[in-house]
């Protein structure tokens, strides 16, 4: 299952609890950061050395940074209009700034 290390007044938890809300996935929140300390403890740490959340567990795999694990969930879903499998498509839907008419 699905483990996801933070506190759900962080902005950046908060972006990857919509992407599991929205991908409908099966998870554990843990409690983590903040006034619930734990953080900066070895046993945190070693999944996530900079001490920061969020932090996820997907079968062994341990990814952290919200951006990146919203990708990644997008990514394993296979939803094309999360993660367009064409990836000119995919990048504009990144980085609508930067695509040319």
């Amino acid at each position: 299952m699905l483990k996801i290390w933070g506190r759900t007044n962080s902005s950046a938890v908060a972006k990857v609890m919509w992407a599991v809300a929205e991908l409908e996935l099966a998870h554990e929140r843990i409690d983590i950061g903040g006034k619930f300390g734990g953080n900066h403890e070895p046993s945190y740490l070693r999944l996530n050395p900079t001490g920061q959340i969020p932090t996820i567990e997907d079968d062994g795999f341990v990814l952290w940074e919200s951006n990146a694990i919203v990708r990644y969930l997008a990514a394993k879903s296979g939803r094309e209009d999360l993660w367009p499998a064409k990836l000119q498509v995919r990048a504009d839907a990144w980085f609508p700034w930067t695509s040319r008419i």
